[in-house]
């Protein structure tokens, strides 16, 4: 039974079983075959946050940087929630990568170009950002796609009022429309049957632009025009008790004029009583005398 060849890492120096090691085809690793630092102190020198940090560790391993190779490499990571870094590292292993070197990457304006949508796109970003996206839109986007859905989906609504879980359902599903019809543009694709289906969508959504004149038509229209369209189609319900009466003017007609009014006419009902309490809190009882009780007596 062969015995595992064990390699001193570079970094940690803890002797571990190569398999603990990336294969490296690269001269300076020509003894064991594998890189000099163990995989573990090569992901913690690694913030996936930071694409910078994954440059400076393939630079120092001796490993290139293929912009082609790490886009695949995110988007296969996210399909299967796992590290982009691992992914990467994983895809280097392929044969016709293994020869690479760090002197086969990519120019620095390729990366900065190409790959200005990855990880970094955003520095802001946090992990629960990341996971709330995900949660939000489901897996098999990229960073670039999950950002431009949530600034898609949150023009609609601060555009339209979405004040229901099916309207934040359908502008959520009209986000994802029209990010699959930008991508088989792209790719020169046909888009005839996305197009229908976005129609559709915003349809359903009153957000059509037919349907958005006559939303608004109600913000030009006359005040008399309205209250005719209030009258006959929806009627304006009674007002919150504390909307009611909040000057005190139909209290003031209902006492003042109405119950004086009864009281001159002799009329006796709600109001000439109304009239009859307010003028108790207003009316002056002169007081009595001792005098006037023995004069009466």
């Amino acid at each position: 039974m062969t015995k595992k060849k064990k390699i001193m890492c570079t970094c940690c120096g803890v002797e571990k079983s190569d398999s603990e090691f990336y294969i490296s085809k690269s001269p300076f690793h020509k003894a064991t075959g594998r890189l000099h630092v163990c995989k573990q102190c090569m992901f913690d020198h690694v913030d996936e946050k930071d694409i910078n940090t994954i440059k400076d560790v393939l630079r120092m391993v001796d490993k290139p940087w293929i912009t082609e190779l790490y886009k695949s490499s995110v988007e296969e990571a996210q399909k299967q929630n796992k590290s982009v870094f691992g992914m990467y590292m994983k895809n280097l292993g392929m044969p016709q990568m293994r020869d690479k070197t760090w002197a086969h990457s990519d120019s620095q304006q390729s990366i900065e170009d190409e790959v200005g949508y990855a990880l970094n796109v955003d520095e802001n970003l946090t992990e629960e950002d990341i996971q709330d996206l995900i949660k939000f839109w489901g897996r098999g986007f990229n960073i670039e796609d999950y950002l431009w859905l949530q600034n898609e989906y949150e023009d609609f609504v601060t555009r339209y009022e979405c004040d229901s879980k099916s309207m934040e359902l359908l502008i959520k599903q009209i986000c994802l429309t029209e990010l699959d019809i930008e991508k088989r543009r792209a790719n020169g694709e046909k888009v005839d049957q996305q197009l229908k289906t976005l129609q559709e969508l915003l349809g359903s959504s009153n957000l059509k632009p037919v349907q958005e004149t006559g939303a608004n038509a109600a913000e030009n229209a006359t005040f008399g025009t309205l209250i005719k369209k209030f009258e006959n189609e929806k009627p304006i319900p009674e007002p919150a008790p504390e909307w009611q009466d909040v000057d005190g003017i139909r209290k003031y007609i209902s006492v003042w004029f109405l119950g004086h009014l009864c009281r001159m006419l002799g009329i006796k009902n709600d109001y000439a009583d109304m009239y009859e309490k307010e003028i108790k809190k207003y009316t002056v009882e002169a007081p009595e005398y001792e005098e006037d009780k023995e004069g009466v007596s």
